[in-house]
Order: structure tokens, then C-alpha cells, then sequence
């Protein structure tokens, strides 16, 4: 075989890695969307928090609820919290994990509780818990 042909031979799949390896050509992760939740029953200063998400089935379900009046928002969230505000739960030193989380219709009773409850020991809904579901909780508005 001719020098040249196995020089291009070889540079075959070079160029096929940096077209389709590279990753400027990846597709964009979406981006994160905020969501103020509330608890029924709740004074607003102890029962608003906010979580985020990119989750496309999540957002769907999330717009879904709000085009609902508030008193027919039945789905309350679930899922993973961590250490900090993570940069959108101000005014708690907690959050729920960026995309962990989902709207349920029933969680048990071991996670229920209110986000004052998380806020008096963090370590311990991370360690022991595992996750926070107020049942109380809804979506009440995208920020």
C-alpha cells in the first residue's frame, strides 16, 4: 500500500473524533427554572421555599399545576434535600437537590413535615430521612 493512502487511511477517524467527539458539539443541557412553593395552612415567612429543575416531564407537570386555580393544586413535592440554600432557597440553609425532585400525590408519612422541621437539623433529614415531602406543599408560582 502506498505511503499517501495509508497517511489518509489514518486520518480518517482523527477527523471523524473532532466532528462528532467534540464537545461544543453536544446539545445544551436545558436551562434550571425556578419554582416558589407554598404550605397550605402556613404562615408565608415559615412555609415558602424554592426548588429548581431542567427536567423536561418535570417543568410539564410544574406548568400543569399552575394553570390549575390554587385550591385544585393537588401534586406536593418530594425529594433529596441538601446542606445550603444552593443558591435559590434563600432565607433556609437547605435545599432540595437541582432535578431530584418530583411533584407526587402521596408520599409516606416519614418524609412529611414542614420546612421549618429540615431548617432545625439538616444533618439529620440528609442522613436519617432521605428525603422532605410536605404534604402540605404545592407549586405556587414560577419565579
Amino acid at each position: 500500500m502506498k505511503r499517501s493512502t495509508i497517511l489518509k487511511l489514518a486520518m480518517v477517524p482523527m477527523v471523524a473524533c473532532l466532528l462528532f467527539c467534540s464537545s461544543n458539539n453536544s446539545p445544551t443541557a436545558p436551562p434550571q427554572r425556578s419554582f416558589l412553593f407554598a404550605m397550605r395552612g402556613i404562615p408565608d415567612a415559615e412555609g415558602r421555599f424554592v426548588a429548581v429543575t431542567s427536567n423536561p416531564q418535570l417543568l410539564a407537570v410544574l406548568e400543569g399545576q399552575l394553570a390549575l386555580p390554587e385550591a385544585q393544586r393537588n401534586l406536593h413535592i418530594n425529594g433529596p434535600v441538601d446542606s445550603g440554600n444552593g443558591g435559590h432557597n434563600l432565607g433556609w440553609s437547605w435545599h432540595f437537590e437541582p432535578g431530584q425532585w418530583e411533584l407526587v400525590e402521596i408520599s409516606i408519612e416519614l418524609c412529611d413535615g414542614r420546612p421549618q422541621n429540615v431548617e432545625d437539623d439538616v444533618d439529620k433529614w440528609i442522613a436519617d430521612v432521605g428525603t422532605f415531602c410536605p404534604w402540605a406543599s404545592y407549586v405556587a408560582a414560577e419565579l
